[in-house]
């Protein structure tokens, strides 16, 4: 054999061993992640949507300089209050401290057994450790607990004390770039939370109810019809901060009863951004192959000219829509109704829509049901004549202050991202109808006799006196005959 031929050989077994070195790292790299780096056309769109601004979780925002400040060690505060829940009533003081030493022993064994499947969750490679899982983990919980179980946080609280602070933290808490793995969370519950509460929720359940009413404060309750549909920018943060005497006798319900969603014990989550993405979507909602099929669908005040009408939906999916015709022996003068999950838009809505896009774009297997949300909205909202038809509808409600910026977070949301397609027949009906003769003829006649009171009764009034002329012709007609 030539020496060319030697290199040639050993050239190719060295490349082959790359080859084979890649595509292992790659399945094992890529087959568990879950965290992620917004991708950079995302990221460049909105970035304060995707940083974190109070508090770092987890490795990849860990270093960023407006993060350090002295917050920072308010997570080493919320760990030794968690660690030392566990040895309330103890009046041993050696004994508690031990209790205390020996629990957080235990927590660093777990997470000393963790670090490389946390590792594997990540989309990059991340310095990773059994202090920062810890750490993290347990400011989590203690957050979670803490603004649960305290009716009046002390004003001495750095964080609990300080409703805007709290809404910070929450919104930083669901961020995709600032998770850390579920797994580490639900074996620190186990070891702390669990053992210490007094009732059977599970760290799901906490999570839940932390961010329930974010999206959609205007949802109706299950057990009551009469339930209020709207509240204010002020009740909303006091939802999200769960102070309101309403919501922590809801909560208080929920615990004695037990009635706490199912799904949350069952399904399995990577972080808690997926946690919440999983309460968001349709109960009777079902994995399915998404075909794509480009449906443009008319705009919410062209759809209104056409004769449709929108209708908030009184469910609590937040994610489902419905357009239904009318039937019966009155179909020709009803209308089509477009039934929507009501939004409030304020602040915190646009990062945590994005985020929830940015999981559903980036993570494998996680449906597209929130994109697909957005695809219809951007559809629905071209201007701000859009958002005004939608608000007189309640469908929307806009504490964002102008009309523009409602209209712009819609038309922005599904820029540089993969349409959702889960609600194509939702919007081929919706168009189909539209284009026909008779409900558009049909719209037209009510703009134009029955839009006011006075149209109404001059519509009334030229009816009486044509039904009259033709009374009188037809009399007139039959004497001369």
């Amino acid at each position: 054999m030539s020496q060319g031929e030697n290199d040639l050989q050993h050239l190719t077994s060295t490349i082959a061993g790359k080859i084979g070195e890649g595509v292992k790292k790659t399945e094992s790299f890529f087959s568990s992640a879950c965290i992620y780096k917004v991708p950079e056309d995302l990221r460049k769109l909105k970035e304060s949507a995707y940083t974190p601004r109070f508090i770092a979780i987890g490795p990849l925002h860990r270093n960023d300089k407006h993060l350090q400040t002295p917050l920072q060690l308010v997570k080493m505060s919320y760990t030794n209050y968690l660690l030392s829940r566990l040895t309330e009533g103890m009046e041993d003081l050696a004994l508690a401290e031990q209790t205390k030493f020996t629990v957080l022993q235990n927590c660093l064994a777990e997470m000393k057994t963790s670090i490389d499947d946390a590792k594997q969750c990540y989309a990059e490679e991340v310095t990773l450790d059994e202090e920062m899982l810890l750490v993290d983990g347990c400011f989590i919980l203690e957050f979670l607990y803490r603004y649960h179980s305290s009716k009046q946080p002390q004003e001495t609280d750095p964080i609990c004390g300080n409703s805007l602070i709290v809404t910070k933290v929450v919104t930083d808490l669901i961020l995709l770039e600032n998770q850390i793995p579920f797994f580490v969370l639900e074996k620190l519950f186990k070891l702390t939370v669990e053992k210490i509460q007094h009732h059977n929720w599970s760290i799901t359940d906490y999570v839940k109810h932390s961010c329930d009413g974010w999206l959609s404060p205007i949802r109706k309750s299950d057990n009551s019809s009469s339930a209020k549909t709207w509240c204010s920018p002020s009740e909303c943060v006091l939802r999200v901060i769960g102070c309101t005497t309403a919501a922590e006798e809801e909560e208080e319900e929920v615990v004695q009863s037990g009635n706490i969603d199912d799904r949350s014990r069952t399904s399995k989550y990577y972080h808690i951004l997926h946690s919440l993405h999983d309460s968001y979507l349709p109960h009777d909602h079902q994995t399915k192959n998404e075909t794509f099929r480009l449906t443009e669908m008319p705009s919410a005040s062209e759809l209104v000219y056409a004769g449709v009408k929108f209708v908030p939906d009184a469910g609590n999916d937040l994610f489902k829509f419905k357009f239904s015709e009318p039937k019966g022996l009155l179909w020709w003068c009803l209308r089509a109704r477009f039934v929507i999950p009501p939004l409030v838009i304020y602040d915190q809505t646009e990062s945590l829509l994005r985020n929830l896009i940015a999981l559903e774009q980036c993570c494998p297997g996680v449906s597209r049901h929130v994109s697909s949300y957005a695809t219809v909205m951007d559809m629905l909202v071209n201007t701000d004549k859009d958002v005004q038809v939608l608000e007189k509808a309640g469908v929307l409600t806009n504490w964002l202050g102008a009309t523009k910026d409602a209209t712009n977070l819609f038309n922005k949301l599904c820029k540089e991202v993969m349409l959702g397609r889960y609600f194509d027949d939702t919007r081929m009906k919706a168009t189909e109808y539209s284009k026909r003769f008779w409900p558009k003829n049909m719209a037209n006649v009510r703009r134009t006799y029955f839009d006011s009171p006075w149209t109404f009764i001059a519509f009334c009034v030229g009816f009486i006196a044509f039904v009259i002329s033709l009374v009188e012709f037809v009399h007139n007609f039959a004497k001369k005959g």
